[in-house]
């Protein structure tokens, strides 16, 4: 009971405010500083702007709330429909919808249920830390509560931990190594078959670059562990338990992730993210990589600024580099490192310098760089950091647990170290309080924030640790390190003051910021966008999809390469903000390409600057541009142009413009459908769901059926029950030749890749579900 409680500590005392009443645990408060709510704010709420804390609300609530309606309304999201004139939603790993945690979001008002997964999460995170150190490492109670408090609480989970994506991957890793553990150990089928559900639920939890980590660290630990201290004689022991850990383990997890890997897998070809490595991407790759004064991030919490203060002025973002564990914490971990003589302490000790050496940019990334599929797409080596403060915060639990044994001269030195510690921070605090200009010039301590109450209350801990230290007898050792424990959750609690944003739940995308429907497509015109500072967009990226409009913009992971083209064609240049190609914004300049727009089925400009050549109607705060004469997403044209590749279809739109009566398709050359006499045929469009659209028409069919919805592999256009082909058309859209016979066009999103990867997935449940009625008889009898 102690143990549970004291677990629940952390969740409670960061989240739990969030779980109140009326409250929600989403950064509303950088919404607010945005058009349309903006100006319908009673009182605006002091906030700093932190570009990877947004996408709490400009990308997770979004993406959250579109799944919950789908699925409430008995619909698999496969496909969003609001953004980018329509884009995968599945494929998009982050959506996460199968992840199984995340039926909070379908059951639960979505802004209460972030409040809830952030909490769960962070008790899961600290109890599968608790059972790996318990019953793998071998580490006491309160050692294991210690390390699970400090993986629980480490700054990297803090910072992050409004991306519900990344904590709901990297919390199953102590899960999976205890299950891998047990299975090398006792070469049983159930700890196998168990760590393959762990590993593939967490690949479902939706980030795809930590579950990569997640997976690396797992096969170091597999290899490590299964060929640690082998002879001759148990050699083949040894392989056998091996490969059968392995192998079934990654089985497993690749049947139960098939679901979502699938289609993202043959999404990715088709993305922006898609390009061939070579020395200047390797070299770009380094130069994010973590930097020698953001080590000072081991001592101190925000070496140079808090985000939640507005006084971070690092690189990119403070949640890439961030690596605190705690004074004292790491303390423990260091000294575990040195005096703790176990397998697991040297495997962690290991393994965490080596993710630090990666995460710093050391040459130890070239093989995987190059030799690991995804790494070169995961943009910088920074956020392996997560790896080493698994490491530590494990080493920190074992420390606890092997202080109170160890003799007064090792005791000796972990007080010299504390001591050396909060000196060092007294220095560090007493030269930046007085501006010291005699430093080297490479230290900017000019960037690091003045002594306040928390760096002073970080000291007091130390010396408290000192002075727990000083008690350590064998009749007081268990008094002693419940001391440290309550150490190191006040110094990390402490450390995660200003970073949480909890706010009314009012504040949420309110509906009365709603711009209203609209006949066509919306387009926000963005204005500047960056990292320094609030961005002057109006209604942001993925708005749309909360108030159901559809937008030619949008903000995601992954998105079409050649929507992408589509977009610059109507911008004049990249749609992308330099500083983040995930977003693909829509900044019209003084001269744009009406045509263009028109095709798209622009209906609606919002806009934080006035626009040549159009009438603004009345809006509070911002530029409306209504009744643009956007065309129909559904209409049927006479003929079309053919080009056989994307440049030269570009060059054809330039060239003769947009005409209402032509489509410009990439494909091969084919015989027009000619119309039957009389005018062309009307087209009247239904969505039936997000995954399809119907068209009627009533006059019959001849020409090209002309869908202002993205082109994707995945769709298919069924006219009167027989399959029609999809032609690529503008770049972007669809095209359909159409039989004079034909009077209904059905285009459904099938994509192969899903259907498969729900097929493998269910046959694996069917599987495991067979192998455990197998095996509980067994064990049932054994109990006997």
């Amino acid at each position: 009971m102690l143990v549970a409680l004291a677990l629940l500590a952390i969740p409670t005392l960061l989240v739990g405010p969030a779980l109140l009443p009326g409250r929600a645990f989403l950064p509303a408060d950088l919404l607010l500083q945005f058009e349309p709510w903006r100006s319908q704010a009673a009182a605006l709420p002091t906030a700093h702007w932190d570009a990877l804390v947004w996408d709490g609300i400009a990308q997770y609530y979004p993406w959250r709330t579109f799944a919950a309606e789908s699925l409430r309304a008995g619909h698999i999201p496969l496909w969003n429909p609001y953004q980018f004139c329509g884009t995968p939603f599945v494929a998009n790993g982050q959506s996460a919808v199968f992840y199984p945690l995340n039926v909070l979001f379908w059951l639960l008002p979505v802004a209460v249920a972030f409040g809830w997964s952030a909490w769960l999460h962070l008790v899961l995170a600290g109890w599968f830390a608790y059972l790996f150190l318990r019953r793998a490492v071998g580490v006491g109670r309160i050692g294991a509560v210690a390390g699970a408090i400090v993986w629980q609480g480490n700054s990297f989970t803090v910072a992050w931990l409004h991306l519900p994506t990344t904590l709901s991957t990297v919390a199953w890793l102590p899960l999976v190594l205890l299950f891998v553990a047990r299975g090398l150990v006792s070469g049983r089928l159930r700890y196998a078959l168990a760590a393959g559900v762990a590993l593939g639920v967490s690949y479902l939890g939706g980030h795809p670059q930590a579950f990569l980590y997640v997976g690396l660290f797992t096969m170091a630990y597999v290899v490590v562990r299964g060929l640690s201290r082998v002879t001759a004689a148990s050699l083949p022991t040894r392989l056998g338990r091996l490969a059968l850990v392995g192998v079934l383990a990654g089985t497993v997890a690749l049947g139960i992730a098939a679901v979502q890997l699938l289609p993202t897998l043959d999404f990715l070809p088709w993305t922006h993210r898609t390009f061939t490595p070579g020395p200047e991407s390797y070299a770009a790759f380094l130069r994010n990589a973590l930097q020698p004064i953001q080590l000072v991030g081991l001592v101190v919490p925000h070496p140079l600024g808090h985000p939640g203060t507005g006084s971070y002025l690092g690189p990119e973002n403070y949640a890439e580099y961030t690596l605190y564990v705690g004074l004292v914490g790491l303390c423990l971990g260091v000294w575990a490192m040195l005096f703790v003589r176990t397998w697991h302490s040297r495997f962690l000790a290991a393994a965490g310098l080596a993710s630090l050496l990666l995460a710093a940019g050391t040459g130890l990334n070239w093989p995987l760089y190059h030799w690991v599929p995804g790494i070169a797409n995961t943009g910088s080596p920074a956020r392996l950091v997560v790896l080493f403060l698994l490491a530590m915060s494990m080493l920190a639990g074992a420390g606890v647990d092997g202080l109170a044994r160890e003799d007064r001269a090792r005791r000796r030195l972990f007080l010299l170290a504390l001591l050396a510690v909060a000196l060092a921070a007294v220095v560090r605090w007493w030269f930046e309080l007085y501006r010291v200009t005699s430093l080297p010039a490479h230290l900017p301590m000019g960037l690091m924030p003045l002594a306040d109450r928390t760096g002073i209350a970080a000291v007091a801990l130390v010396l408290a640790a000192a002075a727990c230290t000083l008690l350590v007898r064998r009749r007081r050792a268990r008094a002693v390190q419940v001391g440290f424990v309550v150490i190191l959750l006040a110094d990390l609690v402490l450390a995660a003051q200003g970073h949480l944003h909890i706010v009314p739940h009012t504040w949420v995308y309110a509906d009365s910021a709603n711009p209203g429907p609209v006949g066509g497509r919306v387009l926000a015109n963005a204005g500047t966008w960056g990292l320094g500072s609030f961005p002057t967009a109006v209604l942001p990226p993925n708005a749309a999809t909360v108030y159901h409009l559809r937008d030619v913009a949008g903000y995601d992971s992954l998105y079409f390469a050649h929507y992408r083209d589509f977009a610059a064609l109507l911008q004049h240049g990249d749609p992308s903000p330099p500083l983040n190609g995930n977003m693909l914004l829509l900044r019209l300049p003084r001269v744009y390409d009406r045509g263009v727009m028109q095709l798209a089925g622009v209906d609606r400009v919002l806009s934080s600057l006035p626009l040549p050549d159009l009438t603004a109607q009345p809006a509070e705060g911002y530029f409306r541009y209504d009744h643009l004469g956007g065309w129909p997403r559904a209409r049927v044209v006479e003929s079309a142009v053919f080009c056989p590749d994307a440049p030269r279809t570009r060059e054809a739109m330039l060239r003769l413009g947009v005409l209402p009566n032509l489509a410009i398709i990439t494909g091969p050359d084919e015989p027009a459908p000619r119309f039957a006499p009389g005018p062309p045929p009307m087209a009247e469009l239904t969505d039936v769901s997000p995954n399809a659209v119907t068209v009627d028409l009533p006059r019959g069919g001849g020409g090209y059926l002309l869908l202002a919805d993205t082109y994707a592999p995945g769709w298919r256009a069924y006219g009167d029950g027989k399959v029609l082909p999809i032609r690529l058309a503008y770049l972007a859209f669809r095209a359909v030749p159409l039989p004079q016979e034909v009077g209904r066009v059905e285009f459904r999103y099938e994509p192969a890749s899903f259907r498969l990867g729900l097929f493998l997935g269910l046959t694996m449940l069917a599987a495991l579900a067979a192998v455990c009625g197998a095996l509980l008889p067994r064990e049932v009898r054994r109990g006997r």
